[in-house]
């Protein structure tokens, strides 16, 4: 396995993807349209701070790859302060495709984020995720993650809002 930043040459395996984590009907992926190619361009633009929607900010992308280019999973880090980030969607957020689940491969992605990352001018980042997604909850609490609090939602599921600090700063 490796971890490579996302660009253009993942387009093949991006389309595969795409697909895949549309059809589970992940959170990031649902509201998209279904023009894996023109995303994939759209977020490699944005990572470079080009091209920002009203309200974004630049997030990096990152792949973990099979030997023959498979994509297993993804991570992403938003660089910037927003209420959304804070609240909603937190600094990282990474998912790991469901045949692929069982080996540890979002605590690589996470540890990754936390090794190499800069840290977020608030100290440390926020991550988001459902309190039903047992796996998530581990991956984070394994990579450190400090609870802040349990946020109830309007639909009646509840977030984990955790505070994890980067760790890059350590093998400097």
């Amino acid at each position: 396995m490796r971890i490579e930043a996302a660009s253009e040459k993942h387009l093949s395996a991006y389309r595969q993807y795409f697909q895949a984590c549309r059809e589970l009907d992940f959170d990031y992926y649902r509201d998209l349209a279904d023009d894996a190619d023109a995303w994939l361009r759209k977020l490699v633009r944005h990572a470079d701070g080009e091209e920002m929607p009203a309200g974004w900010v630049p997030c990096q992308i990152w792949f973990l790859l099979t030997p023959e280019g498979e994509i297993v999973g993804a991570a992403r880090l938003r660089h910037g302060e927003t209420h959304m980030i804070q609240e909603k969607i937190g600094h990282i957020g990474f998912e790991v495709l469901p045949k692929w689940r069982g080996n540890g491969y979002g605590r690589v992605l996470l540890q990754y984020v936390q090794a190499i990352a800069e840290q977020p001018e608030c100290g440390n980042w926020v991550v988001v995720c459902d309190a039903a997604n047992a796996a998530a909850v581990r991956t984070v609490e394994t990579c450190g993650g400090q609870l802040l609090e349990d946020v109830r939602q309007a639909d009646g599921t509840v977030l984990k809002r955790y505070s994890l600090t980067p760790i890059g700063g350590l093998f400097a």
